[in-house]
């Protein structure tokens, strides 16, 4: 079957004629793959970047969001019937750990990420556990569903904090953050800024309702920014680039008190003035990772079903499978919000 691999621990992903999996073991479905988001993940391995090439050990099939139908079940899969149509949560956890049993899965220790350290699911058909299903409600198209993982990044990182009521600095807009301008104000953010140098999704921002787009690279702009500041500062602060100067800044521009959410993954080692950035101002900081399972899917559910319009502002390109590589080439130019691979015509 066709897939998208990660086959040479250098910069690239290749196509590949690969074997199609096995019959589902115990407690697993088979999917049939009919749409998958390229992930920023996927473009850190794509790029072969210092936390890749760590972690991930090619060859290896890559892709961890999609939606798709149940084609085969495993022993003793009870909650799930052949065409039903599924997403799938991407880190399989090992349910036995202290986090896993008292409701924190999400931070398992034992964890397995399709795609990353398994095979995954840019490819026709994919095996996983049928505890990871997720049954995708009628009224959401393919396009969407595809993508719940990322919108669930996005939710959790909101979610973890709070914002209803209060003022928001999203520090970087790719497809997790501009989902994050959405759910803040379908949460009810008093205001929310988003810091974005590329001027494509500084543009997606505006249009999902950002309040103020500022280019942080315009020092004269940012300067200007941070003199109003002292009228009244963030107190909500979602850190998504994982770019060290801006999370550094970020906690300079936060009020007193203010909670701040950590989801973008740094290249290297981030240094701070922890004592008088952090410790002396009453900062909170929450570090974010996956989604809460399966609390965070729920509250997704939700906002896909209320909102495809914003939905739809995100989800930029829908392209055939085959044309991965210009997916990879726009993530590349910040040219798009939300990648989408078709895999049905394969």
């Amino acid at each position: 079957m066709f897939a998208i691999t990660k086959e040479q621990p250098k910069h690239g992903v290749w196509d590949k004629e690969i074997e199609k999996p096995a019959p589902p073991g115990y407690g697993e479905v088979q999917v049939s793959v009919t749409k998958a988001g390229i992930c920023g993940t996927d473009h850190h391995i794509y790029m072969w970047d210092a936390w890749s090439a760590g972690r991930v050990r090619p060859p290896i099939t890559i892709g961890h969001e999609f939606v798709g139908h149940v084609t085969e079940l495993g022993n003793d899969v009870r909650h799930i019937s052949v065409g039903d149509r599924v997403s799938c949560e991407s880190h399989i956890t090992c349910g036995h750990c202290h986090q896993c049993r008292t409701g924190r899965a999400h931070i398992c220790a034992n964890t397995e990420i399709i795609g990353v350290d398994k095979a995954g699911c840019f490819a026709e058909s994919i095996n996983v556990p049928a505890s990871n299903i997720w049954k995708v409600n009628d009224s959401i198209p393919d396009e969407h569903a595809a993508v719940f993982d990322p919108v669930g990044n996005a939710m959790h990182t909101v979610s973890a904090i709070g914002v209803t009521g209060r003022d928001v600095l999203i520090v970087g807009a790719g497809a997790i953050g501009l989902f994050a301008v959405a759910i803040a104000r379908c949460h009810g953010a008093r205001s929310i800024t988003v810091q974005e140098p590329n001027n494509f999704r500084a543009e997606l921002a505006n249009q999902l309702g950002a309040d103020l787009v500022l280019d942080p690279t315009d020092f004269g702009t940012m300067a200007e920014w941070r003199k109003q500041l002292s009228q009244r500062k963030p107190d909500a602060i979602l850190e998504m680039s994982g770019h060290p100067p801006a999370l550094r800044q970020a906690l300079k521009d936060a009020s007193n008190g203010a909670d701040v959410a950590l989801l973008g993954i740094s290249p290297s080692t981030v240094e701070m003035d922890l004592s008088n950035d952090v410790i002396m101002r009453g900062l909170t900081l929450y570090g974010i990772t996956g989604r809460r399972m399966f609390d965070t899917w729920y509250e997704v559910e939700s906002f896909m079903m209320r909102s495809p319009e914003l939905m739809d502002k995100v989800v930029t390109h829908v392209m055939p499978a085959k044309g991965y590589s210009r997916g990879f080439q726009l993530m590349d130019q910040g040219a798009c919000g939300k990648v989408v691979l078709d895999f049905s015509d394969l």
